[in-house]
């Protein structure tokens, strides 16, 4: 049977909530703006909310943005014995909202009137908004110019802020200041910076920025000298730290960085009370700074015991094995700060210390450990929506510190409209006191596909390990038992539809980007092999590859460029003509080509079902933009496909005879018949990812597969 798409009021309405939401909030605001000012007024001075304040010729900003500014410093005003002195100090609250804005010649004036003064005008004389058509530096020998200007990029004008940069006098005294920082990190202890210097054009809408730069002499450190207790084991460390001093800025911090790396080069060797005393001496006009230690070593520590101060459920050996320091051995500051690493990225405590204590002798110590625990033990709940599942949620259980072990275990149980999961795993992060991970997951799956239905019951076992901080591998073994039912293709319905699939997966993961849920700045990359065969116990025999790249350009503070291209193939292993529906790739909805619906991108049958394929390719570029802390908007471009690209009622070779067959026909038509998507998104930042409302155009509708001309998706998560 063929399954119908639901209908569109649902989302229509949806969406229409949601629009109604986004205008609403500012009128919220503004009627709270208006309230707090007014009643907390009136509250001073006894009365009911008589006290009113009226703007006069702001066109820029609104008059809730005026009153949000001024809300503060108008409370109590009709009680006060000063009213003057609070509309004073609320005038130049609203020059400075003006200000900030660009306005730089804003005047706001008041008058007190009304019965009983309660009353409160403010006249706004605007003025222009002022572009700053230039800046210009003089004097900088050691920074180019394009580096110093970058201080000054703030606030622009124009289409999504790309324009000329607003000025703003007290952002440009900012960026001032910021570059006289760079000079004196720089060496340049006596830098001096004149202006600046505002030139402005005749109608005061344009103005020139210029400072000069007087840098003078940069000091750098000269000779390191080191004297007192040299040992013989720390004499290469200690020439090579001199060399690390020499010839740079002298500032104050070096003479610490000095000091840290004597105390770290002696703890290394089992010196925990080292002192360095630092001594500077420099020739008059001299461009160097020489510097002198003295290094005072004190005993050489062994560890004689280690104690766990606090009571916790976490196993004392567990502790015991995430520490580098063992009982006997020779102190060391990088195995206790390594040891502080290991405590403390499990995830288990959210206070770790280690300290050092007296032990029988003054050659021992105990190392002692302190712990607080965080909370292992968490219930959660997720909600969410999509364009094809419609309403979805989830509820589960997660133990992080399973018996005190440092295992994790975790229980899910979720679905929508279309779909159910549930699924228990325990995760081991330490396997076998190894850094190497490993997960042992148990799941159930059912979920309506717009031309099946399937039912999958399985298990895993997952290894992975960190090859650095951004980058990870993962292998793993999956048994799994697949029902397809409800097939509406009638081409493809007698095919193999309960089956089984024992599979080993290699993937490798880069990942660098500053946020999962909105990111500006970074990439992410992947890589997927996965083989099944009969031999490791499989029904279906087949060789599938993913990959997948996202990369993410920050244009501006506001602007950000999203790419991405993901692509996967499926290849018949031995003794298998094709691939089971369930298994295939399907391309079309709210995350790969938006112009289309759920899966219904691609080669379909007679009665338009989707068939997936072999193969499929997404490309999208998209332009997305901040508009306020919490509401975004995009333009995308969606470009994908599915191969082969025809179904074998449209194909003239007929149905495939043979493995070789799909294997040709899906190289041959990998990376062709493309179909677009152009639209518009908006996004509504929320704790658990954007709500996002996209609009998505087909400009070459093929009315033959009665693809739509345009489709709306709302979901909650970035399509990539």
């Amino acid at each position: 049977m063929k399954k119908v798409a639901p209908a569109g009021g649902t989302i229509l309405t949806l969406i229409g909530l949601l629009m109604l939401m986004f205008l609403l909030q500012p009128l919220q605001q503004q009627a709270r703006a208006g309230d707090i000012t007014e009643e907390a007024a009136a509250g001073a001075a006894g009365k009911s909310a008589d006290f009113h304040v009226v703007f006069q010729g702001n066109d820029h900003l609104s008059d809730s943005d005026l009153r949000a500014a001024v809300a503060e410093e108008l409370t109590g005003f009709a009680g006060s014995d000063y009213p003057e002195a609070k509309a004073d100090d609320a005038a130049f609250l609203l020059e400075s909202a003006y200000k900030k804005a660009g306005y730089a010649f804003v005047k706001v004036t008041y008058a007190i009137g009304g019965e009983d003064g309660l009353l409160l005008t403010f006249t706004v004389a605007e003025g222009p908004q002022v572009l700053v058509s230039g800046i210009f530096i003089d004097g900088n020998t050691t920074f180019a110019d394009k580096e110093l200007l970058s201080f000054f990029e703030a606030k622009s004008s124009g289409l999504l802020g790309m324009g000329s940069l607003v000025f703003v006098e007290s952002q440009i005294r900012d960026a001032i200041s910021a570059i006289h920082d760079l000079y004196t990190g720089d060496g340049f202890l006596k830098v001096k910076i004149d202006g600046p210097v505002l030139q402005f054009s005749p109608d005061r809408s344009r103005v020139e920025v210029r400072i000069t730069i007087d840098e003078g002499q940069r000091i750098t450190v000269g000779a390191v000298h080191f004297q007192g207790d040299i040992l013989a084991d720390a004499q290469s460390e200690l020439g090579k730290l001199a060399a690390q001093l020499h010839g740079k800025p002298f500032i104050g911090r070096r003479k610490l960085m000095l000091r840290s790396g004597v105390q770290e080069i002696y703890g290394n060797l089992g010196y925990p009370d080292v002192q360095a005393d630092i001594d500077e001496n420099r020739a008059d006009s001299s461009p160097e700074i020489n510097l002198t230690c003295t290094i005072k070593s004190g005993p050489r520590v062994i560890i004689a015991g280690i104690e766990t101060v606090d009571d916790t459920r976490t196993d004392r050996e567990f502790i015991l094995n995430r520490l580098a320091l063992r009982q006997g051995d020779i102190f060391s500051s990088r195995k206790k700060r390594e040891s502080f690493q290991r405590l403390y990225q499990t995830g288990l405590f959210r206070r770790v210390a280690l300290d050092l204590s007296p032990g029988a002798n003054d050659d021992e110590r105990i190392l002692t450990v302190h712990l607080e625990e965080s909370l292992a033990r968490e219930v959660f709940f997720q909600g969410g929506w999509g364009s094809y599942e419609l309403l979805r949620g989830s509820a589960g259980f997660q133990d992080r510190n399973i018996f005190g072990s440092g295992r994790v275990f975790r229980a899910d149980i979720g679905g929508s409209v279309k779909s159910a999961n549930v699924e228990a795993s325990v995760r081991d992060p330490w396997f076998f006191g190894t850094d190497i991970s490993a997960d042992l997951p148990v799941f159930y799956r059912y979920r309506e596909e717009p031309s099946f239905t399937s039912e999958e019951l399985g298990m895993s076992v997952l290894f992975t390990k960190d090859l650095r901080k951004d980058l990870s591998a993962s292998l793993g073994y999956l048994y799994s038992s697949t029902k397809t039912t409800d097939i509406a293709a009638m081409d493809i319905a007698d095919q193999e539809n309960n089956y089984t699939i024992a599979s080993v997966k290699l993937q490798t993961t880069l990942d660098t980007r500053n946020d999962i849920f909105y990111p500006t700045g970074g990439r992410r990359i992947f890589v997927a092999a996965e083989v099944a065969e009969p031999s490791l116990g499989s029904g279906l025999s087949f060789y599938r590859f993913n990959f997948g790249a996202r990369e993410f350009y920050p244009l501006s503070k506001k602007n950000t460029l999203a790419l991405r291209y993901i692509t996967g193939v499926i290849f018949p292993g031995r003794d298998q003509i094709t691939i089971p529906i369930g298994e295939r790739f399907f391309n079309g909805g709210e995350n790969t080509v938006r112009s289309f619906r759920q899966s219904e991108l691609g080669p379909k049958d007679a009665s338009g079902d989707p068939l997936g394929g072999m193969a499929y390719n997404v490309f999208t570029v998209e332009l997305r933009r901040l508009l306020t802390d919490r509401l975004a908007a995009s333009l995308f471009l969606d470009y994908g496909n599915v191969s082969p690209n025809l179904s074998p009622e449209e194909d003239s070779d007929g149905p495939f005879t043979d493995s070789q067959d799909v294997i040709d026909s899906t190289l041959r038509d990998y990376f062709s018949d493309f179909r677009p998507g152009l639209g518009v998104g908006l996004q509504y930042l929320l704790p658990i990812g954007p709500a996002r409302l996209d609009f998505a155009w087909n400009p070459d509708q093929d009315k033959d597969r009665e693809e739509d001309s345009f489709t709306v998706h709302f979901s909650i998560g970035m399509a990539f």
